[in-house]
């Protein structure tokens, strides 16, 4: 039982350093995008694709180290579980900014935190799962 805590525990530590990574992958694309006066909405999409990419490639070869070629439909599943969370993101990022007022940076800021949550929850259960072992 300890040693599934701590290999848990691995799994989670390193989905947030690539999950940071992701972070300011976005943060930057985002702000970049923003200063060059993209509609906010279409600069949450781009750099969140950027983000997911990084997301992807990383946490499968490196957190949960998913080796060989992909099991089916892995991709797909990673992919509809970030348009998910791009939808409920954008929906909040709207939703925090101009109905709350709350300053688009901030508002930014907030909706990251929601992504982290459903993305850990949804990656590490759905996507890249344990394979079951039969013995």
């Amino acid at each position: 039982m300890k040693k599934i805590a701590n290999k848990e525990s691995t799994h989670y530590l390193k989905f947030c350093i690539v999950g940071g990574l992701n972070t300011a992958i976005d943060f930057f694309v985002f702000s970049l995008l923003s200063y060059l006066g993209v509609y906010y909405i279409i600069a949450q999409c781009i750099s969140y694709g950027c983000g997911v990419l990084n997301s992807y490639l990383l946490n499968r070869a490196w957190t949960f180290q998913q080796q060989g070629k992909r099991r089916k439909h892995e991709f797909l599943k990673f992919t509809m579980l970030n348009v998910v969370t791009l939808i409920v993101t954008s929906f909040l990022l709207t939703l925090f900014h101009y109905k709350f007022n709350i300053s688009l940076p901030y508002s930014k800021i907030l909706v990251t935190i929601v992504s982290i949550v459903l993305n850990y929850i949804g990656t590490r259960f759905w996507v890249f799962r344990p394979l079951k072992r039969y013995t």
